[in-house]
């Protein structure tokens, strides 16, 4: 099984990065929220949308979510195929509503199906709530002996019963500032470096991220050594 960072920058694309996505390839294959980038970000990775079986939203902000818009035209009209998509209260009607407002009127319900819970899955995925506006969902995904989590994006919280003991924590780091971290209902790189240490991860995986500095780095590092610092494209072997 493998990571494919899909892409690791921030609402903004700071740094030339594009907004985060991440894939889970494994025995099956789970994108982790959909950035507007997403058709080009999976080609790019010598993967075409039909390759993606299962999709998990972490929020309504467009960073995280365009992306089906544009995976939906893709599995319509070219690629063929069909998601099993999970995410918060509405995101079947802000996904409809967007591609029809952009695109001619077709039916979704024959590429995206939208699961009403996280049950029959072909993997184990459980969910808590995160500190954002609007409200986030961080994922915890159990698939092939690895346990991984997601954070999409939230204030710095208590990550510790949802990440303990996780393979893999996955967590955003938006803000170097944390008062801007706090108005904004992000996470600074150093909180996630303290979420993953308490809850005893082995790995941390930093995205949705702003260039950072040599300084700030040894910051993180110093906090959490198993630390990686993510770039669009990278792949993570998981062993």
């Amino acid at each position: 099984m493998r990571l494919v960072l899909l892409g690791t920058g921030d609402s903004f694309c700071s740094d030339g990065r594009g907004s985060t996505s991440v894939l889970i390839d494994g025995s099956t294959r789970i994108l982790l929220d959909c950035p507007p980038q997403i058709v080009y970000a999976l080609r790019q990775n010598g993967y075409s949308p039909n390759d993606v079986n299962h999709v998990l939203i972490s929020h309504t902000h467009g960073d995280h979510v365009v992306g089906l818009v544009f995976l939906a035209e893709c599995l319509l009209y070219k690629d063929r195929g069909i998601l099993e998509i999970y995410g918060p209260k509405g995101l079947k009607s802000l996904v409809y509503s967007l591609y029809h407002m952009l695109f001619p009127r077709a039916d979704l319900s024959k590429v995206l199906n939208f699961l009403p819970d996280l049950s029959g899955l072909p993997f184990t995925c459980t969910k808590a709530r995160g500190v954002h506006s609007p409200p986030d969902t961080i994922y915890r995904i159990e698939i092939d002996g690895t346990t991984l989590v997601y954070s999409g994006d939230t204030m710095h919280d208590d990550l510790y019963k949802i990440a303990k003991k996780a393979d893999y924590l996955i967590h955003e780091a938006a803000e170097t500032n944390v008062a801007l971290a706090r108005r904004l209902k992000h996470s600074t790189p150093t909180q996630a470096a303290r979420a993953a240490k308490r809850a005893g991860v082995r790995n941390l995986v930093i995205v949705h991220s702003p260039r950072f500095t040599s300084r700030q780095k040894r910051e993180v590092t110093r906090i959490f050594p198993r630390t990686i610092f993510s770039t669009d494209g990278q792949i993570i072997d998981v062993s």
